[in-house]
This record gives structure tokens, sequence and C-alpha cells, in this order.
């Protein structure tokens, strides 16, 4: 069964929020800002296509930042990042390494299944 076709502004709107989500695990916070006002202008568009397509990578792209301050904030506390002399340390490499390992790659997927689900019409 063939999905039905979507206006193309709501599917690159769509695609725009999905692309955001996953730049938002390399880099966060600052796609984070962009998604934002994505989501606060179309959160009650009256397409589930559009809803569904800005809220999921809104409420995602919140928890995977959290976690990222929660984990850089854990490294911080046990002696990490104490001078600019010792920006590499073992306890930023940790940090960098459970965020990579708890964060990005199980958020990954489902961002990735979303995007294509964005690019193909389909809410």
């Amino acid at each position: 069964m063939e999905a039905p076709q979507q206006a193309p502004e709501k599917q690159g709107l769509a695609i725009t929020a999905e692309a955001l989500y996953m730049l938002n695990l390399l880099f966060p916070v600052l796609p984070l800002f962009a998604l934002g006002v994505i989501y606060f202008r179309h959160r009650n568009d009256p397409s589930l296509f559009v809803r569904s397509h800005v809220i999921q990578p809104w409420i995602a792209a919140l928890i995977s930042t959290a976690l990222f301050f929660l984990i850089n904030l854990i490294a911080a506390l046990a002696g990490g990042y104490t001078s600019l002399d010792n920006l590499i340390s073992i306890h930023s490499l940790v940090a960098l390494e459970v965020y990579t390992l708890l964060v990005i790659l199980p958020f990954l997927v489902p961002g990735l299944l979303a995007l294509t689900r964005a690019m193909s019409g389909q809410a």
C-alpha cells in the first residue's frame, strides 16, 4: 500500500526536524535551539505527519542533550577537565566513549528510521 504524498513544504519541515535531531547527537545544544524553534512553531499543526516528525525529535533531542550534560558533569566531578593543560584526561575520554556507546548509537537508529519515513512521506 502506497503512502499518501505530503505537501512538499510539510515533507521538507519533517526532514529538517529529523536531520537536526541527528545533528544534535553529534553537536549537542546548537541544533537543539533550531529544533526548538521548529517545535514551538509547528507543535499544534493539524497534520499528524508534521506533528509526529516535530514532537518526537524534539523530545529525543532533549533527552540526548540532558544525557550529554549529565555524562560530562560526572566526568568533571570525577576529576576530568581540571585545567587547559589536562583537557585530554582519562575521565574526558571515558565520558566521550560512554556518550558514544550509550547515547549516540541507540539514539541514531530510531533517528535514521524516522528520517527515512519523513523522506518517504509517512507519519
